[in-house]
């Protein structure tokens, strides 16, 4: 029979006072409330990158090849398509699937302003449902060459909607205005995207740059999950045309990249404070209940008990605060993200988030590590006040409290 935990088991629900259950109480709420915050915090963090990463690759995938060039301009240079190399690329272990698109920057006119943009030409290569994801109006079926689709930013810009008609000059032939029909409205919350990006139909695009058929700007590259980015980039390059780069997402956008990258290094930190702060709550706690059974130690003393005994008895008795606080935390933290991804309970800014509400992802890996090492750490921790229990003397701490 283990003593200690017997001895542990017997105590851990009769405190002799209110004072030792206040405490006790208090040690598992903070316990809890800490792990609360370190997994919503988690699940916020992943939410937030997954979404950010989503938007982008769903936009641009996850690796871009384009013709080396010394052309640093928003027109590309044109490439020719390689129906061999395009094959094998699909049949790759590591690709999810491919597309060719072509693009030409151009300037948007509606009846009370003018915007910027970049005609990006769409083949059926691109699956409906990944153009339907960031669909708020309309269709993002393409239905005939003129059609576009732009951004709700560029439609409140120029005063447009849906069926509505835009003039479009392109910046190579400002004396020959086209007239376009807003088919779709979409959105992805990504500033950098939304401010700039039309969807146009590949071929009418290939037409407007004198590109032939075969002639395209890019092939964007849409990775199976999961696959790590740079190891399927280094694998992919083996494969190009001498003339042809590759890019990852992280080096197209590398401003999104720092930014998740500082999320990172803050939410350390601040899982760091609250780690510390609920390890020595619980140091606290249990330097409470030992002061509290301080009679109760003499008497183990005097029968013969070893000190590492009653250590072990008191550090069971802590790990029993723990096991409850990690409980009570987990099933907090599930209640919230569960209530937080189903009704968006806490909106948010997409001017400033890039997206609507706060996003939840359920990553259980995490939530089995946070609550592994956090037990791992604080079951350390709490051995710290076990060692005041070498100095009591037995016969001082029986009369204790007369």
């Amino acid at each position: 029979m283990n003593f200690p935990l017997f001895v542990a088991r017997r105590i851990r629900n009769t405190h002799e006072t209110s004072f030792s259950k206040t405490v006790t109480y208090v040690g598992i709420g903070t316990i809890a409330l800490g792990t609360c915050i370190i997994l919503v915090a988690f699940s916020i963090l992943f939410g937030f990158k997954n979404a950010i990463i989503q938007k982008i690759t769903n936009f641009s995938g996850d690796l871009r090849i384009s013709q080396i060039s010394g052309n640093h301009s928003l027109s590309e240079s044109p490439m020719q398509r390689n129906e061999a190399w395009e094959k094998t690329i699909r049949n790759h272990p590591y690709v999810d699937h491919l597309q060719a698109h072509v693009q030409k920057p151009g300037i948007l006119v509606g009846e009370k302003g003018l915007a910027g943009v970049v005609i990006k030409g769409i083949g059926a290569d691109m699956p409906l449902a990944q153009v339907n994801q960031n669909i708020i109006a309309g269709s993002g079926q393409m239905k005939k060459g003129q059609s576009v689709i732009l951004s709700q930013e560029l439609a409140q810009q120029l005063k447009v909607r849906v069926n509505g008609s835009l003039i479009l000059y392109f910046l190579n032939q400002p004396n020959r205005p086209r007239k376009v029909q807003v088919q779709g409205i979409y959105e992805t919350g990504l500033e950098e995207l939304d401010k700039l990006f039309v969807l146009a139909d590949r071929a009418w695009v290939q037409k407007m740059n004198g590109y032939t058929a075969d002639s395209i700007g890019t092939y964007e590259i849409y990775l199976k999950q999961p696959v790590d980015l740079n190891i399927a980039a280094n694998r992919l390059t083996k494969t190009l045309d001498p003339t042809w780069k590759l890019e990852t997402k992280v080096e197209l956008f590398p401003a999104l990249f720092d930014w998740m990258q500082m999320l990172d290094r803050n939410i350390v930190i601040f899982i760091s404070l609250l780690l510390i702060v609920a390890c020595f709550n619980l140091i606290a706690t249990l330097w409470v209940l030992i002061m509290e059974r301080i009679p109760m130690v003499g008497l183990l003393k005097a029968i013969g008990s070893s000190a590492s005994q009653i250590r072990s008895i008191f550090w069971w008795n802590g790990f029993f605060i723990l096991l409850r606080g990690l409980l009570l935390g987990n099933i907090i933290a599930m209640g919230f993200c569960w209530l937080q991804a189903t009704y968006h309970l806490i909106p948010l800014d997409p001017l400033n988030y890039y997206m609507n509400s706060v996003p939840i992802y359920w990553d259980w890996l995490t939530w089995v590590w946070v609550n592994l090492s956090t037990c791992a750490l604080v079951s350390l921790i709490i051995y710290i006040p076990t060692h005041f229990i070498t100095k009591i003397d037995p016969q001082t701490a029986i009369n204790y409290k007369n």
